[in-house]
């Protein structure tokens, strides 16, 4: 067996890998318009792809995509390492560790300063903290109910009661919740977006330095991340004052913890003005769409997590790990508190 640089001329071979390993798990990566997009369309460069190789045939594979950070203020290259595939015929034969060490190699070449991941498995957990991956810490899924009823008939299944106790349950939660929603005073402008502009680079150069360790988020990533995404659509909203953007939100519909759901893909914002009425035009939407949540995954330790508390978003069971493979540590922290990670830098939602 060898490990190589793969290509776009490893698409097919790569697809079926993804198919038998996964399934119809996120059948939508299973188009090739969705792994060239999301593999050699990125802004940031192409993906550095590693297949294991035995005689021709496809025993593994490993990638990372290329991403600017903004890194204490200055641009500096990570990467997200996903789609880890092993045949079953070759697991447990050292596969994993192999592509991972290579892959490190791989991204220090590129000059970049660290890997980063958010992985599910238990079995790859375990593989990175291995080949000296780090904990960065657990980001919990907030959730906003908005239909009790469909929320509590995903349990009763019999409408009739359904209706009655999620009435009861709104009565509750609008007692608790309801006039935290409304702290609001001043009415700021809350647009849809729906091509880039300069306003996305002029707000960026704002925002980029609001968290020590912050994913580029300006008018190209925008583009290609949401705007331009073969498959999945997104809805992209922003605030306006004084004639420049202070924020934005973006929202897709999914199902989420077995929920017809809406989700805060991403969401940055200058300041608390602007962070309120873009997570209420969210809540708005969510209603208008027939979502029965509306979920936000966010870091515990950042300020969103508690603002978004005091908008009647609820702690869920669910949360997602991230990692981070320090190629550089004197430069990269693993202090949770430095980071700010949502779904907006994975590939999931």
């Amino acid at each position: 067996m060898k490990i190589r640089d793969g290509d776009e001329g490893d698409l097919e071979s790569i697809l079926s890998l993804r198919k038998l390993v996964f399934g119809e798990f996120e059948a939508d990566k299973l188009r090739p318009d969705f792994w060239k997009w999301e593999f050699m369309d990125g802004p940031d460069g192409k993906a550095l792809i590693y297949i294991v190789e035995d005689q021709g045939k496809l025993a593994g594979h490993l990638a990372d995509i290329p991403r600017r950070f903004s890194l204490n203020g200055e641009v500096s290259l990570g990467t997200l390492s996903l789609d880890l595939m092993v045949h079953p015929d070759y697991r447990r034969k050292g596969i994993f560790v192999e592509m991972g060490k290579y892959a490190a190699q791989q991204v220090k070449k590129e000059q970049g300063l660290f890997m980063m991941a958010f992985p599910v498995r238990k079995e790859t957990i375990a593989g990175l903290l291995k080949i000296g991956w780090e904990t960065v810490g657990e980001l919990p899924v907030l959730v906003c109910p908005l239909r009790f009823r469909g929320i509590i008939n995903r349990y009763l299944h019999f409408s009739p009661l359904s209706f009655l106790l999620g009435g009861v349950a709104r009565v509750f939660y609008n007692l608790l919740w309801g006039g935290r929603r409304k702290t609001r005073i001043e009415r700021i402008e809350v647009e849809e977006i729906t091509k880039p502009d300069d306003l996305i680079d002029r707000f960026w150069e704002k925002a980029s330095g609001l968290y020590p360790i912050l994913g580029v988020r300006d008018r190209i990533f925008l583009t290609w991340r949401y705007l331009k995404h073969p498959i999945r659509t997104y809805i992209l909203y922003r605030t306006i004052e004084k004639g420049e953007m202070t924020g934005y939100l973006i929202l897709r519909k999914v199902d989420l913890l077995n929920f017809s759901s809406a989700v805060i893909v991403d969401l940055l914002a200058l300041n608390e003005r602007a962070l309120i009425p873009l997570v209420e035009k969210g809540i708005e939407h969510s209603k208008v769409v027939g979502a029965d949540l509306l979920g936000c995954m966010i870091p515990q330790k950042h300020p969103y997590y508690k603002q978004l508390r005091g908008l009647g978003f609820l702690p869920s069971r669910k949360t997602f790990l991230f990692m981070v493979y320090r190629l550089m540590k004197e430069k990269v922290s693993v202090a949770p508190e430095n980071w700010y990670v949502n779904w907006g830098d994975t590939d999931v939602i």
